[in-house]
């Protein structure tokens, strides 16, 4: 293997042609390698078939190559090890065991940093030592947020009449926070002091979703998930999905890669099959040719591309309930981002940085993430020099090798990002050159001196390159986004209103996606792989 080729292009299509399959999924990303993978691991799977449009495995977990540097999409890996180890992925992996996050708040010409460690414990003891005012109503914030995680693992996420019953005895947390906010959870314990709040409030500022507008229960998860065990692959980040696509072809699954699905069939309400096209539609001699539309007939569909993309363009509102096209019409999903990546030379020390860290955060104060998150849903742009929250994140301090920053803004509304670069390329390079020039700025203020100085190579993504790569007509980083009308059962079901067609919901981040993945399968086989849980607790099969 050449040193600068990437593990996802030592994945191939394996595609026999066959033309009927008992699972085909749509998408490599992570939510469809994962619920290839679980799938596998159950009896009566049958024949399986990933569909991906991209020549490569991953989705947003990814890395690439850009003058010389290799740049990563993806942050950390959150608690998910019990997963990777039932599947039996060979992962070596960099656990954070001392601080999780490195956090600077900027209040005008007044700059904090503060140092969070990871640990549930440690969190606690060192947020009362820098609050001792507020001691004990941290003590009982975090004892309760644990408590409420420890609920959730006892929920069933494929609910019988008897589980509905019986959810108040056994997760009474759970049901007091359904429809209570971020925000409203710390309003509960009496935690006022800004200082404080915008500590905590980091947390749902990962998905660019304010907490006046965040699920409480999804924070706390987020929360625990990451702090509790939070890693990076030693590797670079497309490793991960490599490894799942690699494994998934050892145990007899196909993929087909650089195909659109252009339709999925639906006869008589039921989903028998996708249409597909692209380079990989026909096999070299195949009397369809390569490329040219053709017909893969399946007895169960799972999507887990955009629900608007998939439900009104795969599917067709022709094909489904007015009642369904409705809910779909008040759905919003997640913010996109605008990431600018960054090569640099040998003369910075990167170790010398106290970079380091799963993310290092730079904000304005309390507020920000409600500014930016209303600009976002008017289509604008909220971030100013007075207004901004950045994750900072330096992969090569693992990976080793040449010098790369990531620098990631949310959320970033689509437009007129994606009008640009249709009908101004012009205006969209030098938006790009402007905000990437932005961003550099406030990380060389706060973060890193002379930052300038040492780059070789800058590379800005914006919401018209993730609805590009994505499919995603917002551009959506996260899917339907954290918020806490959406939350829960309120999410899109699993179940689609079409027969055999599938699509995970569970949260955003790897975490999220892989959850939805379990759920997916344990439904997919009558709760017996997963007991019906909402978490990941596998039966013996």
């Amino acid at each position: 293997m050449a040193e600068n080729t990437l593990k996802k292009e030592m994945v191939r299509s394996n595609w026999s042609g066959q033309e009927s399959y008992d699972l085909v999924i749509i998408g490599a990303g992570n939510s469809g390698m994962s619920t290839g993978l679980l799938r596998q691991k159950n009896p009566g799977a049958g024949k399986i078939l990933i569909i991906e449009k991209e020549p490569f495995p991953g989705g947003y977990i990814t890395a690439y190559r850009r003058g010389g540097y290799v740049f990563e999409t993806t942050q950390l890996f959150p608690d998910v090890v019990p997963i990777i180890e039932y599947l039996g992925l060979d992962l070596k992996l960099k656990e954070y065991t001392g601080d999780f996050m490195r956090r600077i708040i900027v209040h005008g010409d007044t700059v904090k940093e503060y140092h969070l460690p990871a640990g549930a414990k440690n969190l606690t003891a060192y947020l009362t030592g820098k609050f001792p005012r507020d001691a004990e109503k941290i003590e009982r914030f975090m004892a309760y947020s644990v408590k409420l995680f420890a609920q959730v693992r006892k929920l069933k996420a494929l609910s019988t009449l008897k589980d509905k019953l019986l959810t108040p005895l056994v997760a009474p947390l759970v049901v007091a926070n359904l429809n209570r906010t971020y925000a409203g959870m710390l309003d509960k314990f009496g935690i006022t002091d800004p200082d404080l709040r915008e500590l905590m409030e980091t947390f749902t500022s990962f998905s660019g979703v304010p907490p006046g507008r965040a699920s409480s229960i999804l924070t706390t998860g987020a929360m625990l998930s990451s702090i509790s065990r939070c890693f990076r692959p030693y590797g670079h980040f497309d490793e991960f999905p490599a490894a799942m696509a690699s494994l998934f072809q050892e145990r007899g699954g196909e993929m087909l890669f650089n195909t659109t699905v252009q339709k999925i069939v639906v006869e008589g309400g039921v989903a028998t099959g996708v249409r597909i096209s692209g380079a990989g539609a026909g096999l070299p001699g195949s009397a369809n040719g390569a490329g040219e539309p053709r017909t893969i007939r399946a007895k169960a569909v799972v999507t887990t591309v955009d629900p608007m993309l998939a439900m009104h363009g795969l599917v067709g509102d022709e094909n489904l309930p007015p009642e369904y096209i409705e809910r779909l019409s008040g759905i919003v999903m997640s913010p996109s981002s605008l990431n600018v990546a960054l090569g640099l030379d040998d003369g910075i020390d990167m170790s010398a940085l106290d970079l380091d860290y799963p993310y290092n955060v730079i904000s304005t104060e309390l507020g920000t993430t409600d500014r930016l998150f209303e600009s976002f849903l008017a289509g604008e742009n909220g971030f100013s020099e007075s207004s901004f929250h950045l994750g900072v994140i330096c992969p090569s301090l693992t990976t080793g090798g040449k010098n790369t920053l990531t620098i990631r803004a949310v959320p970033f509304a689509p437009q007129p990002w994606i009008e640009w670069r249709k009908n101004d390329r012009e205006r969209y390079t030098a938006e790009k050159e402007k905000w990437g020039e932005f961003f550099v700025g406030l990380v060389e203020r706060y973060l890193i001196p002379g930052l300038r100085d040492h780059i070789e190579v800058m590379d800005v993504a914006t919401p018209a390159t993730y609805a590009r790569y994505s499919g995603s007509p917002t551009g959506s980083i996260y899917d339907m986004a954290s918020l806490v009308t959406q939350f829960g059962p309120k999410r899109l079901s699993m179940k689609t209103p079409i027969e055999n067609l599938y699509q995970p919901k569970f949260s955003h981040g790897i975490y999220g996606t892989m959850m939805g993945a379990v759920q997916m399968v344990d439904l997919m086989s009558n709760r017996e792989f997963n007991g019906g849980n909402s978490l990941f607790n596998p039966r013996e099969i």
